[in-house]
């Protein structure tokens, strides 16, 4: 249950915003957690930067347990999606993720259990 947060830069437009979500939220099951699917929370918010100077700023907070390989799949499915939609090169993307205990993460009032992966990285 990634909760990821993509900050762009003001004036975005909204069906650009939409396709950052939707592609993003693919990019999580093609390979950070190919089992879930209605608990992956993806948002997107315009912020006061430029590319390049603090955008686009990508803030992925998870249970841990995920392989480096898989992490860096997803920073690559996301920075190419970047890429699609604002013509932003890979090396502004700035992509950091926040790995917090299970107890320490809560839906319907009760704590979510350990991650365990569902399968292997294609």
């Amino acid at each position: 249950m990634p909760v990821i947060r993509i900050e762009v830069p003001e004036g975005t437009p909204q069906e650009t915003k939409r396709r950052l979500r939707e592609g993003v939220k693919q990019a999580v099951l093609d390979t950070l957690a190919p089992k879930e699917t209605k608990y992956d929370y993806v948002a997107v918010r315009e912020v006061f930067a430029e590319i390049g100077d603090g955008v686009p700023l990508v803030v992925v907070d998870l249970r841990p347990g995920r392989e480096a390989e898989r992490k860096k799949a997803l920073t690559d499915a996301i920075s190419t999606l970047l890429k699609v939609e604002l013509n932003v090169d890979a090396s502004d993307v700035y992509v950091l993720y926040r790995e917090n205990p299970a107890e320490n993460h809560y839906c319907g009032g009760e704590p979510l259990a350990e991650w365990v992966p569902a399968a292997p990285l294609k």
